[in-house]
């Protein structure tokens, strides 16, 4: 199976609205997409730039909008919970309304708004989507040569948000810059101790050391004086444009390379590719790996699940599985819940991929490059828990740490597991496990009750229960995806 990155027209069969909170005006707004894509490209990118570097960030303004607007089953903005997004460019993205344009362009006004409102145009419903669903399409000004993957940002692998080398950006203003500080300052700034030293070594002991980087040349984290960083901490405390900087100490001095987070696409280097001649859908082909246009339904609210890929995994399998008292198999449980699960998925529109179709012993590496293969949006792994003290029973579900989405899914999931099976509730929590670590999407792996505990035993032999189990497990996802 081929997944890629595409680019689909939305289809114009009714008007589409988006719920706006103006966070500069502090008021709400019921705004037609195309015109709040024109007041997010005038936020987002300078008017000055080539026409399909503003197509390219057409699509990517509209695709971010389409990801969170409840009518395509996104979320809202989490922050002003009434409406689809806001204009705040730190937690949706950037809009300006024609008042805020004129201020801004002044005699520009006119021309400025005819450049964007023709890129919109040209590239009228197009949003970008990953296995036929909006995506995360972001960016960020400059990446100073390396855009970044997306788990050393976020936390958690996006298939689609890969590093990829850029020397398109190299005539931007944040190609390169030097921020120096002196001791005092840094010292102050950071709110750090060290003994004053002046030399021209990359690793410092006392004031510059345990360096680490990601692939792309950012810094993941550093020790100064007596305190270790992260790379977005030490951005953020000095302000700094990017996490790719090196130094030279005198005072110290940071050399920054980019401007931004250094995901998905660099709006310098769309520019440097339209200027070279690229069209949009290469730009988006490049930052966005696999892009291609076609036309696909709209999705509505009242079927979130549709087009979403979904991994379940029913465990080992096989001989290798536990057994409860009684000799009821975790790998026949497990896999007769998954089956139930997989119907009511494509039920709702998504497809189901199972790890084992039977029950044989699949490995734990098996299992997980399946799922990597297929690359789902969410992988669910199924089991059954096993405990020396039979009286031991309950619900839980665990996320790989660090997994922000994977522990959002685990919540919802555990909250409707809790409700409608009436087991006690273990939580939803942290595991470092095989499965939970090694996939590339995020994933969740649930232990619905004790086969151990005779009770619980007895209730997982039950087709009604393991049904009831599988039902709220749909529940879970589907509140994920509403919330």
């Amino acid at each position: 199976m081929i997944n890629r990155v595409v680019v689909f027209m939305i289809q114009e069969s009714e008007m589409l609205r988006i719920k706006l909170f103006n966070c500069q005006k502090q008021e709400a707004r019921i705004v037609d997409m195309e015109e709040y894509v024109v007041g997010a490209v005038a936020a987002s990118m300078p008017p000055e730039f080539p026409r399909e570097a503003l197509k390219a960030q057409a699509i990517c303004c509209r695709t971010l909008a389409a990801k969170r607007a409840r009518i395509f089953g996104g979320s809202g903005c989490r922050r002003q919970q009434e409406f689809d997004v806001c204009s705040d460019p730190d937690h949706c993205q950037g809009f300006l309304d024609e008042d805020e344009r004129q201020k801004i362009w002044h005699s520009c006004y006119e021309e400025y708004t005819e450049k964007i409102r023709q890129a919109v145009d040209e590239t009228r419903g197009m949003v970008l989507v990953y296995n036929d669903n909006p995506i995360e399409a972001v960016f960020h000004p400059a990446c100073g040569g390396y855009t970044e993957d997306s788990e050393n940002v976020w936390g958690n692998r996006v298939s689609y948000l890969r590093r990829v080398e850029c020397i398109y950006c190299k005539d931007s203003p944040y190609w390169k810059t030097t921020r120096t500080f002196s001791i005092r300052e840094l010292k102050k700034r950071l709110g750090i101790n060290f003994d004053d030293h002046q030399v021209d070594k990359i690793e410092i002991p006392g004031l510059i050391h345990k360096i680490s980087s990601t692939a792309a040349g950012r810094i993941k984290s550093v020790k100064i004086g007596d305190m270790l960083f992260d790379g977005d901490e030490v951005r953020n405390l000095l302000n700094l444009p990017s996490t790719r900087f090196a130094w030279k100490v005198s005072s110290v001095s940071f050399q920054v390379m980019g401007m931004g987070h250094g995901l998905g696409m660099c709006q310098y280097g769309a520019r440097g590719m339209a200027l070279l001649g690229f069209p949009v859908d290469e730009i988006l082909k490049f930052y966005f790996t696999g892009a291609e246009i076609r036309t696909l339904e709209k999705p509505t609210s009242s079927k979130p699940l549709k087009g979403k890929i979904i991994v379940l995994d029913p465990g080992h399998g096989g001989d290798s599985g536990s057994t409860g008292p009684m000799g009821l198999s975790e790998g026949y449980v497990n896999l007769e819940i998954a089956r139930v699960l997989a119907d009511c998925l494509e039920q709702e529109g998504a497809t189901a991929y199972l790890t084992r179709d039977k029950n044989e012993f699949k490995s734990l590496a098996e299992r997980v490059r399946f799922s990597n293969d297929v690359k789902p949006d969410i992988t669910i792994s199924i089991h059954q828990n096993i405990f020396s003290d039979d009286k031991m029973g309950g619900t839980e579900t665990f996320y790989y740490p660090g997994d922000a989405e994977g522990k959002r899914l685990a919540e919802h999931i555990q909250k409707n597991l809790v409700l409608a099976l009436m087991l006690r509730d273990l939580g939803a929590k942290e595991a470092d496990l095989y499965v939970l670590r090694e996939t590339n999407n995020p994933s969740v792996m649930i232990n619905v009750a004790f086969l151990s505990n005779p009770e619980e035993e007895r209730l997982l032999s039950e087709p009604d229960f393991r049904q009831k189990a599988a039902a709220a497990i749909i529940e879970g996802i589907l509140s994920y995806y509403q919330d």
